[in-house]
């Protein structure tokens, strides 16, 4: 297998392992990323922007950052979000000079500001200004990250699916989730149509395979919950989970 890149082989790797090689991939690679954001580039001003811009990570990778080894960075991390979300908002919201350093007990000038502005009738303006000093500028970094290595797997899949060991391996292997197949047929058509071809028809095999699985595990279920005794279609349930829902992660980020 002269010449194979290293996406191909990590690649066949995961069509060894259950679950769909995509989803594996992605989340190991995220995974990496992530400890270099807190273990190497913790300093590096422009990887710093980039996730002060998103306001911090999405609430799917916020999840994968948790970890003992990870709090300082963490914290690093989410102060600079912090610090950023509340120098926006008071840019929006200035303190009312009118009132002179004598705010009520218990409530900032800054709130009596804002409540004043609610009283002369600017209802919405001074919420919407401080929603849009809130709203992320950017995309969250580590969803653009996933999207390239989705795309970047899934072109390695269909451009060496002549390989008779990829070939194999997919064939028997869990397949793509519905999100990867889906990415898949949709926005890779321009990459070996051929190729994407005998991927759609080898993963309709898969899928077809999964359901009639699923169906005979209804009917041997019957409200007996002895799923043991069962043959292959024992674990279909989870699988299907998987298949349909892609990538499912525990609360600390756990796949």
């Amino acid at each position: 297998m002269k010449g194979k890149s290293n996406a191909y082989y990590a690649l066949v790797e995961a069509l060894r392992r259950p679950g769909c090689p995509i989803c594996q991939q992605v989340d190991e690679a995220v995974r990496q990323r992530i400890d270099a954001f807190l273990y190497e580039q913790i300093t590096v001003v422009a990887r710093r922007d980039e996730i002060r811009l998103a306001r911090g990570f999405c609430s799917v990778h916020g999840s994968m950052i948790s970890g003992t080894g990870r709090m300082v960075g963490t914290a690093i991390l989410q102060h600079d979000v912090l610090n950023d979300v509340l120098r926006e908002i008071n840019k929006v919201t200035p303190v009312n000079a009118a009132t002179n350093g004598s705010a009520e007990p218990g409530k900032s000038r800054q709130l009596m500001n804002l409540r004043g502005l609610v009283a002369s009738g600017l209802r919405l303006r001074p919420f919407a200004a401080i929603a849009n000093a809130i709203k992320p500028r950017r995309e969250c970094p580590l969803c653009e990250y996933e999207r390239d290595t989705e795309a970047n797997m899934l072109r390695t899949l269909i451009n060496n699916l002549d390989d008779d060991v990829l070939r194999v391996g997919f064939t028997k292997s869990h397949g793509l989730c519905l999100s990867h197949f889906r990415v898949a047929v949709s926005g890779l058509s321009e990459t070996k149509p051929d190729m994407l071809a005998s991927m759609t028809e080898i993963q309709l095999g898969i899928l077809t395979r999964l359901r009639d699985e699923l169906a005979e595990f209804i009917h041997k279920s019957n409200g007996s919950y002895d799923y043991a005794a069962m043959g292959e279609e024992s674990d279909a349930p989870l699988r299907a989970v998987r298949m349909v829902s892609g990538r499912v992660l525990h609360r600390d980020g756990r796949m």
